[in-house]
């Protein structure tokens, strides 16, 4: 089945359908001028967030604003900590702050979690990967609001290439993040689930993730999707880290 009129299936009884859209030509240059972004709110905005957006029937709570947009940003913050955790910030292309997102260690623990919270401190999102015995392929459950399940990220070992699924809450095949390698900037081109069209990138610079979406894809796949840029940030760290130690042993 194509994405036009795909139907994302929920682990409930709210059930969302995904509007048609048009794909992106591969060749999508990063100055877009993207149109389905929200105004800023009039008056001074001290704390530069995004508007209040109120609840919405289906939508997950704090998930809201984001059926507003087709871009995110998400800022990687300079914090000095002993254990190497990572802290966003998520952003629309305004530089407003959706929602903050730290990763979070403990010995024993989860092999990857990062817990994102909205601008009233609400945890609204989890990433969570936990260990897999026997498995060539790593799996990260995205989580809205934590402990239900809205999708998978999956990505094989393979030859360090930045290629990823996005699964539904059912682990159907929605869409794939396809890109040429660690190497680049250009992380991942966001594809159909066949490859054969080009809906979306994901793409840095220095410290800031851009992601390019659909304005009508379905809003738990815009959060699986950011998840995923905030997976391959992890992976590529994870690789440097292993080169560093493959120099110096």
């Amino acid at each position: 089945m194509s994405l036009s009129g795909y139907l994302i299936p929920q682990p409930d009884e709210h059930r969302t359908q995904m509007p048609g859209y048009q794909p992106l030509d591969s060749g999508l240059p990063l100055d877009l001028p993207f149109q389905h972004q929200p105004q800023e709110c009039p008056g001074p905005d001290l704390l530069n967030l995004v508007p209040y957006t109120p609840e919405i029937p289906g939508v997950p709570l704090g998930l809201e604003y984001l059926t507003q947009i087709n871009q995110i940003q998400l800022r990687q913050k300079s914090v000095y900590s002993p254990q190497n955790i990572n802290q966003y910030e998520i952003q629309n292309n305004m530089g407003q702050r959706i929602y903050s997102a730290k990763e979070h260690k403990e010995f024993c623990g989860a092999l990857y979690c990062v817990k994102i919270v909205d601008n009233m401190e609400r945890e609204v999102i989890q990433l969570l990967e936990t260990y897999k015995c026997f498995s060539s392929q790593r799996e990260v459950e995205v989580q809205s609001p934590p402990g239900r399940i809205i999708g998978y990220i999956t990505y094989a070992w393979q030859a360090f290439v930045t290629s990823l699924s996005i699964l539904d809450a059912f682990k159907e095949p929605v869409l794939m993040v396809v890109g040429p390698g660690f190497q680049t900037n250009l992380f991942g081109d966001i594809k159909t689930k066949d490859k054969s069209q080009t809906v979306g990138k994901i793409t840095k610079d220095n410290e800031l993730f851009l992601v390019q979406i659909p304005w009508d894809l379905d809003v738990q796949m815009k959060v699986v999707l950011m998840g995923a840029s905030l997976f391959l940030d992890h992976l590529v760290d994870m690789r440097r880290r292993q080169v560093l130690v493959e120099i110096n042993p």
